[in-house]
């Protein structure tokens, strides 16, 4: 179940993102700019994905009493925000919502499991 709300997390950050890009008017950044930004963060989102599920944090471990809530961050967070940056047209955006996700699930279900045997 908590893989499940992870994923979920991840696709509602990345489909509230895409909203908010198509409101705007789209992302106007050249597009070897715009992959290149979502690429390193899709990396730090994995990497970050990888460490959150080797060390079994808490879907929302990075809430901090000091931000009043307004930062819920972790790995789905970084990589949906990626998403955006992979959106130079609707259709890219979409193919990298449904790409990054399933990476993401394949990831926290393989360590999860792996995590599980070694114990």
């Amino acid at each position: 179940m908590k893989n499940i709300k992870r994923v979920g997390y991840l696709i509602v950050v990345g489909l509230a993102v895409l909203l908010i890009i198509a409101a705007t008017g789209g992302n106007d950044l050249p597009m070897i700019l715009s992959f290149g930004v979502g690429t390193i963060l899709a990396l730090i989102g994995i990497a970050l994905a990888i460490r959150e599920t080797k060390t079994d944090k808490p879907m929302f471990y990075s809430y901090g009493k000091n931000w009043f809530g307004g930062y819920l961050n972790n790995s789905a967070f970084i990589l949906g925000i990626a998403v955006g940056f992979f959106a130079t047209k609707v259709i890219y955006g979409i193919t990298a919502l449904g790409i990054i996700a399933v990476l993401y699930a394949i990831i926290i279900v393989a360590l999860k499991n792996k995590r599980s045997e070694a114990m």
